[in-house]
């Protein structure tokens, strides 16, 4: 999807797109067939932070221009000149992630199971740990994780947790 060799025509396509898929979204047709809608709002909402990004690239090199053209004139704006080329950086590199292709499966659930290997109760201690390591984790992250299946050992672990991501 994205060409590293030319990034700006990379950008011009997915521009061209998302004010495409902006101007279907407008449209009150479009909202009649539920499954069209949702997959136009799926591909806005993927576009949208990289539109976001590259207008901040935008802005953040245009101030950078003028900021070296008045540190010429003025000492004082070779501070700011070298302020605006961190942000500059840091949004580039943004832009650069955001432009990655994505994995089909990066929105998918996914089921984790955890099982208990040899060594008895203090296997099982340690399925035990993982698994609220893992819990946790997601809680962290925002994801919802659910219990599907949970086999308790003798006194303190579990030897074959399962969860739902």
């Amino acid at each position: 999807m994205t060409d590293q060799a030319n990034p700006d025509g990379v950008l011009a396509t997915l521009a061209a797109e998302h004010n495409e898929v902006e101007r279907a979204l407008a449209d009150p047709a479009v909202h009649t067939d539920q499954a069209r809608a949702r997959t136009l709002g799926r591909r806005y909402a993927e576009l949208s932070p990289i539109m976001a990004a590259a207008a901040e690239v935008e802005r953040l090199r245009g101030d950078l221009h003028t900021a070296r053209e008045l540190a010429a004139e003025d000492e004082s704006f070779a501070d700011e000149a070298a302020t605006l080329q961190t942000q500059l950086d840091g949004a580039d590199a943004k832009l650069r992630d955001l432009l990655l292709p994505k994995d089909p499966n990066d929105s998918k659930d996914v089921i984790l199971e955890i099982k208990a290997g040899e060594g008895g109760e203090e296997s099982a201690l340690f399925a035990s740990d993982l698994l609220r390591m893992y819990t946790r984790y997601a809680e962290r992250a925002g994801w919802a994780f659910d219990v599907l299946d949970l086999e308790l050992s003798g006194r303190v672990g579990r030897t074959r947790p399962c969860g739902g991501v």
